[in-house]
């Protein structure tokens, strides 16, 4: 009996041990273009397979005159190690302005229907001030946040 159990905690432990979370990392490529017009691209990378909902979120780009956004939602899936864009937008902004966009990356739900809530595995935002004098978008927001999913 004592043999058993013990055998039974070992493979317990090996189960354990060898389930690895996944980590996962977003960036927000942003470029311009003429006319002010400002293009933006929202990728993920994951270490592992992942599959998700994902919900885009925050202000958006915004001026003291104007304001635009694209919040979005869907499912997605990401294979190890492979770039993917999830969501791009574009609008003009002239400075100066701030543009404000997240994501966060639920579990999937088993009702894509559904309203109901789901657990966020992972959450990335991507704040920055746009000043008067600016030409060209600095590489700021293309910096990866990497978190290990939840």
């Amino acid at each position: 009996m004592l043999l058993q159990f013990v055998a039974g905690i070992m493979l317990c432990l090996s189960l354990v041990a060898g389930a690895q979370a996944t980590q996962v990392c977003g960036w927000l490529v942003e470029t311009t273009q003429p006319d002010n017009v400002h293009d933006f691209a929202l990728w993920l990378r994951a270490d592992g397979r992942m599959e998700f909902f994902y919900r885009i979120g925050g202000e958006g780009v915004f001026t003291a005159s104007s304001k635009a956004h694209a919040p979005n939602s869907g499912t997605f899936s990401l294979n190890p190690g492979k770039d993917s864009k999830v969501w791009g937008f574009k609008t003009s902004l002239n400075p100066p302005g701030k543009i404000d966009i997240s994501i966060a990356l639920h579990q999937m739900p088993k009702d894509i229907f559904s309203n109901a809530p789901t657990p966020v595995l992972a959450k990335f935002s991507f704040q920055r001030n746009v000043p008067e004098s600016e030409k060209k978008a600095p590489p700021t927001l293309a910096q990866k946040q990497c978190v290990v999913a939840k």
